[in-house]
């Protein structure tokens, strides 16, 4: 069968379908990753076929992540995308085309409409809740909130009116029927749409009045693998070997790819807060020049801090004590997977939603916010201090076991295969 992802995001949204991809080709079928061409070397590495999607995936990244502050900034920034990029329906067509099944997430959702004008039955992906439920929500504060429920009811209202203002020309242009506010992305064809959350459900339990057509697998990845493949460098070595006990691990500190002046602040906070725990770190400082990074280590015990470029969080987070992130759900999974308590300190989306939930799951500190007002250097240092602190060792290395048996990629793969055949067998 030949599968088609779709993704227009951040190497967070990309990297689990070409996993899913690698357990998909390793069955025999033709699948591939359509994304921005930033990320073809991501497919091309794990011998994913790649195809190529009209836009800049930095501008998606500073318009849907670093500018991102609330739902109308939201819905600006896909707009301001669309407008920038014309051919994107045009090189969308091309991917999808001769496709048995196409697969898109939130920011991919035009896929559903060449799917309509192909014939071609689609699935959805979501890294962050969705679906209505009482359990637990992106948006809400807390997963109890009375409201829960309730702050799911302008996602699909806001799906279809950014659908109506974006694509209502493209449809008409291709013989298809307007879309209208009353439409619904959940259904195709009068069928319930194969929904995926490759989340793990001790954080994303399902809702139990959920129908059959939503799974939660579990994360898709295979860390193994990357963890295999990387050689460190030897100075990086020396560094982790320098610890004398598990008191002294580093911690891990990274915060994505995202570039702002928000950031590049709190990567500096963090740093000098860092400096005054004595806590030793390895930083993945991409919102900071190489001279600063440079400048910041001489300036510290050369003991204390070690800088460092890409590196798979799969191979690094094993072999560290703890780890602060921006939340992403990969970032987040892989973590806790490793066994290590977590602070997040999230930027935007998704990202609030699994900071409360590490918290409330006791595997680290509450999060800390920049949006609204910087976090200040007095919450770092004790967020840091905490997080080191040993309180939530007990309960990360709980998470890990439990997430060890899960295996979100085969789990998925077996429901797209059944989801195939039915489907297959429906249509004779």
């Amino acid at each position: 069968m030949k599968i088609t992802a779709v993704s227009v995001g951040t190497r967070g949204d990309v990297q689990p379908l070409i996993e899913l991809g690698v357990e998909l080709r390793g069955r025999g079928h033709d699948f591939r990753v359509a994304a921005l061409e930033k990320f073809r070397p991501l497919a091309e590495e794990k011998h994913v076929p790649f195809l190529h999607l009209d836009g800049d995936a930095d501008r998606v990244m500073q318009l849907l992540v670093t500018d991102y502050v609330t739902s109308a900034d939201f819905m600006n920034g896909c707009k301001t995308l669309y407008r920038e990029t014309p051919r994107f329906m045009d090189t969308l067509m091309e991917a999808i085309e001769g496709s048995d099944l196409v697969l898109y997430g939130i920011l991919s959702g035009f896929a559903r409409h060449v799917c309509d004008y192909y014939g071609i039955p689609c699935a959805r992906y979501f890294y962050s809740p969705f679906d209505r439920t009482n359990l637990y929500s992106l948006y809400t504060v807390k997963h109890d909130h009375p409201l829960v429920g309730m702050s799911y009811a302008m996602i699909e209202p806001g799906m279809n009116l950014l659908t109506c203002q974006l694509v209502n020309n493209w449809r008409k242009e291709h013989g298809l029927k307007k879309w209208r506010m009353t439409d619904d992305y959940r259904v195709q064809n009068g069928k319930k749409v194969l929904t995926f959350y490759p989340v793990t459900p001790l954080f994303m339990p399902p809702d139990s009045k959920w129908e059959e057509h939503i799974h939660v697998t579990g994360y898709w990845y295979h860390p193994q693998a990357d963890a295999a493949d990387y050689v460190p460098a030897p100075e990086l070595e020396r560094f982790l070997t320098a610890a004398k006990n598990d008191a002294e691990k580093p911690i891990f500190i990274c915060f994505g790819k995202a570039q702002s002046p928000e950031l590049a602040k709190l990567q500096r906070l963090t740093l000098e807060a860092l400096r005054e725990t004595k806590l030793r770190a390895i930083v993945q400082a991409d919102q900071i020049t190489k001279e600063e990074q440079t400048a910041l280590t001489n300036h510290s015990n050369d003991s204390q801090l070690y800088f460092v470029d890409n590196i798979p969080y799969s191979w690094i987070f094993p072999r560290v004590k703890a780890v602060v992130h921006h939340g992403g759900n990969t970032t987040n999974g892989l973590g806790i997977r490793a066994g290590c308590p977590t602070l997040v300190i999230p930027l935007a989306l998704d990202q609030y939603f699994y900071g409360r939930t590490i918290h409330e799951n006791g595997c680290g500190p509450a999060p800390l916010y920049i949006r609204k007002k910087l976090c200040s250097k007095a919450q770092l240092k004790s967020a840091l201090l905490d997080l080191a602190s040993g309180r939530y060792d007990r309960r990360a290395g709980e998470l890990s076991a439990l997430l060890r048996r899960e295996n979100g990629c085969k789990d998925a793969a077996d429901i797209i295969e059944h989801f195939l055949a039915s489907y297959s067998a429906s249509s004779l």
